[in-house]
Formats: structure tokens, C-alpha cells, sequence
């Protein structure tokens, strides 16, 4: 699963391509979490519209979700943007985002990277 992290002053763009696993998602979630620029950063875009196919399943979201209500615990506020315009992978990402409602972590879906900004850009 390659995926590219850009680092920005304030935030993390996070962009996924090719074929994904849910097990890599995660591991790549728990690489993040130890970063020591993950403490000060207000956002991350996850942009997934590079992702051709996924062996992820509804189980996969909710150990994202569960892990990222501890982190958050430390953490405390996050924007958290899922780019997502394959109409195939919404219902995943709509998993995850129903699972952090409520939570210190925010979570927001969206088709462009430039909706996804504007959102934060709100948040902020």
C-alpha cells in the first residue's frame, strides 16, 4: 500500500494509492501515532482517491475507531478528513465517521481535497 505523508504547518495530508489492506491502514495508523509531529498537528486528510481496490471491511473501521478514541485521550481535538469520491468505499468511511461521533476526534467525509480544506479551515 504506498501512500505519501506531507507534512504541513499545521496538519498532515495523508494521500493512499493503489490497492489498500485494512492491516496496513492500520499499521500506517500506529507508525502516525508514534510520530512526534502527530502531538502538534490540528488535522489530517486522509485523501484516498488514488486507492484503485481495498481488502478492508467493517470490522477494519471499528479498530480504527477504537484506537483512535485512546490516542485521543492524549491528543485531544483532531479534524480528521476522509476524501473519498469512489462511490464503493463510502459506506466504510460513512463506519468510521458514525463510530467517532461523540468522540474528541472529529470526522467528516468528502469527495475533493479542496471541500476537505475548507472544512478545516472552519474547524480552526
Amino acid at each position: 500500500m504506498p501512500y505519501t505523508n506531507i507534512w504541513e504547518p499545521r496538519g498532515l495530508h495523508w494521500m493512499f494509492s493503489g490497492e489498500v489492506s485494512g492491516d496496513e491502514i492500520f499499521e500506517s495508523n500506529l507508525e502516525l501515532h508514534t510520530d512526534i509531529r502527530f502531538k502538534g498537528i490540528q488535522y489530517i486528510i486522509n485523501d484516498f482517491s488514488g486507492v484503485t481496490d481495498h481488502s478492508i471491511d467493517l470490522g477494519h473501521t471499528e479498530v480504527y475507531a477504537s484506537t483512535d478514541k485512546i490516542i485521543s485521550k492524549t491528543k485531544h481535538t483532531l479534524a480528521i478528513a476522509l476524501v473519498v469520491p469512489q462511490a464503493h468505499f463510502f459506506d466504510l468511511a460513512k463506519n468510521y465517521c458514525d463510530l467517532m461521533r461523540g468522540q474528541t476526534f472529529e470526522c467528516n467525509i468528502f469527495q475533493t481535497v479542496e471541500d476537505a480544506r475548507s472544512w478545516i479551515s472552519k474547524s480552526e
